[in-house]
C-alpha cells in the first residue's frame, strides 16, 4: 500500500512539475507574439483615442504593432500623450504626423521628440511661422526619416492602408487667404478591413472646394470634423461627400463645437462624439465600429 501511495505522490509531483513548465513556456510564447521589436505591443483591431486635449488635436492610432500619431495639442499637451503612450507600454511612434502648423496642433511635438523614439515624421509643404513649429523643426534636424508630403502619399502599415491627401493647389490658398495654414493641412484616410476612417486637420472651404473637385472617392464611414466643429457652409458638401455615420470633434467646454455644426450633423443623421471632458476612443475589428467617450 505505501508502494502504491508512493508511486501515486510521486505522479502527481511529476503532473504538476510539467504543468508549471508548460504555463511558463505559454508565458514566454505569449510574450514574443505580443511584443514586437518596437518593445510594442501588439493588437488584432483598429484603436482611435481622440485625446481630450481641449481645443487641439491629438489623436493616437494603434493596429497590430503599429503606432501612429496624428498633431500634438498645444505645447502643455506633449506631456499628456506621453503619458498615455507609456501607459499602455508604448516606447515608439512608427508615424507621426503632424496635419498643419498652428500651435494647437504642433505645440506638444518637440516633447513627442524629446520623449519617445520616432521613426517616421510626415509633414505638410509649407513653412509655418509660429515658434512653436520652429522648435519642432529643430528637434526635427538630423532625423533619418523626415518628409514633406507635397503629393499624395499611400502606404500600408500593418493592416492599415493609409494615404496622406495635400492641398490640390496649395498656391491658390496661399495666393487667397492671410491665413492659409488651416487649408494646407494633410487630410488623411485610414481604411481597415472595409471600414474608412477620415482625418480632415482643419481644413476650410477653400480645401474643401479643392477636395470635393477632385475625382477621390470621399465616401468614409467615420469623419474627425475639421476645426474643432466650427460651422461654415462648405461643411453641408463635405459631409454629404463622406457620408458617414459617426463624427468625432476635437474640442474642449470653454470652446464647444457651434451649434449650427452640431445641427447640420443632427439633420444629416451623423452620430457625434467630442472631447471636450473626456478621451473619444473609437474601437473597428475591419467590420464593426464602436464609439465611446472614456
Amino acid at each position: 500500500m505505501r508502494t502504491v501511495e508512493v508511486e501515486k505522490s510521486m505522479n502527481r509531483r511529476q503532473f504538476l512539475a510539467v504543468l508549471a513548465l508548460l504555463l511558463v513556456l505559454l508565458g514566454i510564447w505569449g510574450g514574443l507574439r505580443l511584443s514586437g521589436g518596437t518593445g510594442n505591443t501588439a493588437q488584432d483591431y483598429l484603436e482611435i483615442r481622440a485625446l481630450s486635449v481641449g481645443k487641439a488635436d491629438a489623436l493616437i492610432i494603434l493596429e497590430g504593432e503599429q503606432v501612429f500619431l496624428i498633431d500634438a495639442g498645444e505645447k502643455d499637451d506633449g506631456d499628456v500623450i506621453v503619458e498615455e503612450l507609456k501607459r499602455r507600454g508604448i516606447r515608439q511612434i512608427d508615424l507621426f504626423l503632424i496635419s498643419h502648423f498652428d500651435k494647437d496642433h504642433v505645440g506638444g511635438a518637440s516633447y513627442v521628440m524629446e520623449q519617445m523614439e520616432v521613426s517616421a515624421v510626415l509633414l505638410p509643404d509649407y513653412e509655418g511661422d509660429r515658434p512653436e513649429y520652429r522648435e519642432f523643426l529643430e528637434h526635427l534636424d538630423g532625423h533619418p526619416d523626415v518628409q514633406r508630403v507635397a503629393a499624395p502619399l499611400e502606404m500600408v502599415r500593418g493592416g492599415m492602408q493609409i494615404t496622406v491627401y495635400p492641398a490640390e493647389d496649395p498656391a491658390e490658398i496661399q495666393n487667397a487667404e492671410d491665413e492659409y495654414d488651416n487649408d494646407m493641412s494633410l487630410v488623411t484616410s485610414i481604411t481597415y478591413g472595409s471600414r474608412k476612417f477620415l482625418f480632415t486637420g482643419d481644413i476650410e472651404k477653400s480645401r474643401i472646394r479643392q477636395m470635393l473637385a477632385s475625382d477621390v472617392d470621399w465616401s468614409h464611414d467615420w469623419i474627425k470634423m475639421p476645426h474643432h466643429g466650427r460651422y461654415q457652409k462648405a461643411l453641408e458638401d463635405l459631409l454629404e461627400a463622406v457620408a458617414p455615420s459617426g463624427a468625432v470633434i476635437c474640442c474642449s467646454e470653454k470652446n464647444p463645437a457651434e451649434e449650427e455644426t452640431r445641427k447640420l450633423l443632427e439633420e444629416l443623421q451623423i452620430q457625434v462624439w467630442d472631447t471636450a471632458d473626456r478621451a473619444v476612443v473609437t474601437v473597428c475589428d475591419g467590420e464593426q465600429v464602436t464609439v465611446r467617450n472614456e
